[in-house]
């Protein structure tokens, strides 16, 4: 047969299942537009010269990942449920004397409009709306609109690479599903959800046992470090936890129900219950897929609209003065505190040149240690690859040394430390007795300063290890007993921390400017010093990079929840279409026997009430056992606000809430129509 049959047979098949198909290429087209604007912001360099533009790039190339990944999957999901609705019809193919071969070249032709159909659509789409995001996105982060237009070649190239190895991929597995399947299972397809699934309690119980270990990792994370190391362990558990519980519960669910006499004998539940009886563990897996997509949407928004609303606030708590110097030298030397007065007077002398009005100056340095704290102790010893192996990042800590003398001056206070006593301070949930050693030296805790350490370095707050301030009587001599220690590679484990921050009343300009000319002074007379570390900063300088990384993300965050919503339809879609033919024959003799149209859209309404709440409930439910550690991340990027992330995830709940009644409510009448 010639080539052109099969082309109008798999023509003609895709335009006889229009109400399978039309959906899916509208989402392939989507998914192809949203690729290549991800892949332009992100790749073709129109974002270079805006203030913190790499930062922003960044984010869109992270969104470039996660598209390739998710279009993988959900078009294998969605394509696999396709072809299984088409099956009955490769079999009569199969039964009037095609073979694999023959078939696989039908499936290969419908793969090939899809893909020219998809790649074309999207493309047109994608560079369409490119301006359009970019416009959207810049926006966003506050910078100046580029006016002029451009397609990126490069983006064009990736996404047609990117896309036709996923539909390769496609196309392989459909071939893979009908070709090694008989004529007669095939047309018998779509009966395979007739036989009366087992309640499966064992699966059942270890997907509650594997929900309630993904809640207990992400109610138990305390540290922000914590936080970053375990979320995504606690989020596949709650994966795997939802499919095992959803997949053995809903069979549960339905066994429950048929017991129930006076809720199972009644005309609007009867029908619904014992159809959904035979397919739940089918159902169950379905239910689970939206339930995974309702919480990636509802975290991504909460958390990412908290960040953004929350930049300015953020902002301010790490850089809370218009100027910002540091320096950082490892090892002992007792002459660094004169080094210290002379960067001092040579940063200001430049800043007044500069016609800078010096205000609010905090300058001060520290001795530094870290190690590992556990019952007020602090460790130092580690000095093998081996032993931090095994370390609980969980308790890594820093020791900051302050000297009171300085710390009175610098901070405003009156103070008073004798040798061996320490005033103790940390912003992290860390348990500190009476005494505090540090390596084999105690220190007598005469007092607790918590609430003063966003006073003395504002950076703490958002490191990812906990940092715990002690102000002694003499902190030079205190740091010389520390000049011994070292790392696995034998390198000094003490460091030598100055910092200088003030205000200047200058203009957004005078700042960065003032800024990049100090960090030219510093690194001038630290040169021959051979240190470690240096850098100037102005908190309206550092403003574009926040904005960039927030606004990016939430913007991220907004179209990955687009793709993820339009994916959720598309399965409650197939969802509702494939069990209305499922249930078609069924519906037709209860008509005969007497059922009117009320009476099955009644039972079709009973079926959602009964059913299609479980995702948006359980949604929630994973929603409030991640907002801890979600709360724990954002604390790295400066935000302590957790009323803030619950508003926003409340509003975001209410809406998702919404649009997911509306979604139902529309594809339930596509399955009325099929039964009715």
């Amino acid at each position: 047969m010639k080539s052109g049959f099969y082309l109008r047979l798999a023509a003609g098949g895709m335009r006889r299942n229009s109400r399978l198909y039309v959906p899916y290429l509208v989402t392939c087209v989507m998914m192809v537009a949203v690729y290549y604007i991800l892949h332009f912001l992100g790749y073709s360099g129109v974002m270079d010269d805006m203030a913190g533009g790499h930062t922003a790039e960044d984010m869109m190339q992270i969104g470039t990942y996660i598209m390739s990944l998710f279009g993988l999957l959900f078009l294998f999901y969605t394509h696999a449920a396709l072809i299984k609705g088409r099956k009955k019809e490769f079999g009569l193919y199969s039964i009037l004397g095609m073979n694999r071969f023959n078939l696989g070249r039908i499936i290969f032709f419908e793969t090939l409009i899809t893909w020219g159909i998809s790649i074309a659509g999207g493309l047109a789409s994608g560079i369409g709306l490119s301006k359009l995001a970019e416009l959207g996105f810049t926006r966003m982060i506050d910078v100046p609109v580029r006016y002029s237009f451009s397609v990126s070649g490069s983006s064009v190239a990736w996404t047609i690479v990117t896309y036709s190895v996923i539909f390769v991929l496609i196309c392989l597995n459909s071939i893979r599903q009908v070709g090694f399947s008989s004529p007669i299972e095939l047309v018998r397809a779509d009966r395979a959800g007739e036989k009366p699934p087992k309640a499966n309690r064992i699966i059942g119980a270890l997907g509650l046992i594997t929900l309630g270990a993904g809640y207990f990792i992400a109610l138990k994370i305390q540290q922000p470090m914590s936080a970053l190391m375990w979320f995504f362990a606690a989020v596949i558990l709650i994966i795997i936890g939802t499919y095992l519980l959803l997949t053995a519960g809903s069979v549960i669910l339905c066994r429950m129900l048929q017991k129930n006499k006076n809720y199972y004998y009644k005309t609007n539940h009867f029908i619904s219950v014992s159809s959904m009886a035979y397919r739940m563990k089918r159902n169950g897996a379905g239910l689970a897929s939206i339930c995974i997509l309702l919480t990636m949407i509802l975290v991504m928004i909460s958390s990412t609209s908290a960040l953004y609303t929350g930049a300015d606030e953020c902002l301010n708590v790490r850089y809370p003065n218009e100027i910002g110097a540091f320096a950082c030298k490892y090892g002992y030397d007792e002459s660094l505190e004169r080094l210290g007065d002379k960067l001092d007077a040579d940063l200001k002398n430049a800043a007044e040149k500069h016609g800078a009005r010096i205000t609010n100056n905090k300058t001060y340095y520290e001795w530094s240690v870290s190690g590992h704290f556990d019952n007020s102790k602090l460790d130092i010893t580690l000095n093998s690859k081996t032993n931090l192996a095994f370390v609980n990042y969980d308790k890594v800590a820093q020791i900051l040394f302050l000297d009171v003398d300085v710390y009175n001056r610098v901070f405003g206070y009156n103070e008073k430390v004798a040798p061996g006593e320490a005033l103790v301070g940390t912003k992290k949930n860390i348990d500190i007795g009476d005494i505090l050693t540090i390596g084999d030296v105690p220190f007598k805790v005469r007092k607790r300063i918590d609430d003063r350490i966003s006073e003395i370095d504002p950076a703490a707050l958002v490191s990812a290890s906990p940092g715990i301030f002690v102000i002694v009587d003499d902190v030079n001599k205190v740091a010389e007993k520390y000049k011994e220690y070292g790392d696995y590679n034998g390198d000094p484990m003490l460091a030598w921390f100055w910092n200088c921050r003030f205000d200047t009343g200058l203009d957004v300009n005078g700042q960065i400017a003032l800024a990049d000319t100090l960090g030219k002074v510093l690194k001038k007379e630290i040169a021959p010093l051979h240190f470690d570390n240096s850098y100037c900063e102005s908190h309206e300088d550092e403003r574009g990079d926040f904005v960039s990384t927030f606004g990016g993300l939430f913007f991220l965050g907004i179209l990955l929840s687009i793709i993820f919503l339009v994916s959720c339809v598309i399965i409650i879609y197939y969802k509702q279409v494939s069990e209305g033919y499922e249930d078609q024959s069924r519906f037709e003799i209860m008509q005969k026997v007497g059922m009117t149209k009320e009476e099955i859209r009644a039972s079709i309404n009973s079926q959602i009430l009964t059913v299609f709440l479980i995702p948006i409930i359980f949604a929630c439910v994973h929603l409030a056992a991640v907002l801890p550690v979600v709360n724990k991340l954002q604390m790295l990027f400066g935000l302590f606000d957790m009323p803030r992330l619950l508003i926003t995830s409340g509003i975001c709940v209410l809406i998702c809430g919404i649009v997911y009644a509306i979604i139902y409510r529309i594809t339930s009448n596509a399955y009325y129509k099929i039964v009715s």
